[in-house]
């Protein structure tokens, strides 16, 4: 059976969301959601984008994220709407970024420690590994694993 594709190329998928953190030498409980989005391929850059619409259940309603995995291993993560953020991951990398908030500027540092991924037109997966650091100090470290099916 063939695959949904709009015109713009893009077709719908379900989206698994695991999502791990650790902070203060504890683990949090994993945050498992399930939603659909689109996958899609651009074949200018032979990237693959997920996009979905967060929910309540992230605290991100009116924000749609999207994550893209390009040839070299680059993983990037753009949140627009009711939150406006773009951060880039590269296994290894240290990276020191800041965003303006309603509350004033934020600056942390982000280490990546795992960014790798496969898609197709079936589906795949993103796996990010990373660690959010704010003032000097280890605060949060995250792991993502999005599995992506796409739709007939």
């Amino acid at each position: 059976m063939k695959n949904f594709k709009s015109s713009d190329g893009r077709q719908a998928a379900r989206i698994m969301l695991t999502s791990s953190q650790w902070y203060d030498g504890k683990e949090q409980r994993p945050v498992r959601l399930s939603t659909i989005g689109t996958l899609e391929h651009r074949s200018e850059d032979n990237s693959w984008i997920v996009s979905y619409d967060e929910s309540a259940a992230t605290g991100m309603e009116g924000t749609r994220t999207s994550l893209s995995l390009y040839p070299d291993g680059l993983i990037t993560l753009a949140r627009t709407g009711a939150i406006e953020m773009q951060l880039s991951f590269n296994k290894g990398d240290q990276r020191l970024e800041q965003y303006e908030t309603p509350y004033g500027l934020i600056r942390f540092s982000l280490l990546t420690h795992e960014a790798k991924g496969s898609l197709s037109d079936h589906g795949g997966n993103i796996e990010l590994g990373y660690a959010l650091g704010v003032d000097n100090r280890h605060t949060i470290s995250t792991k993502l694993l999005l599995e992506v099916e796409a739709q007939n």
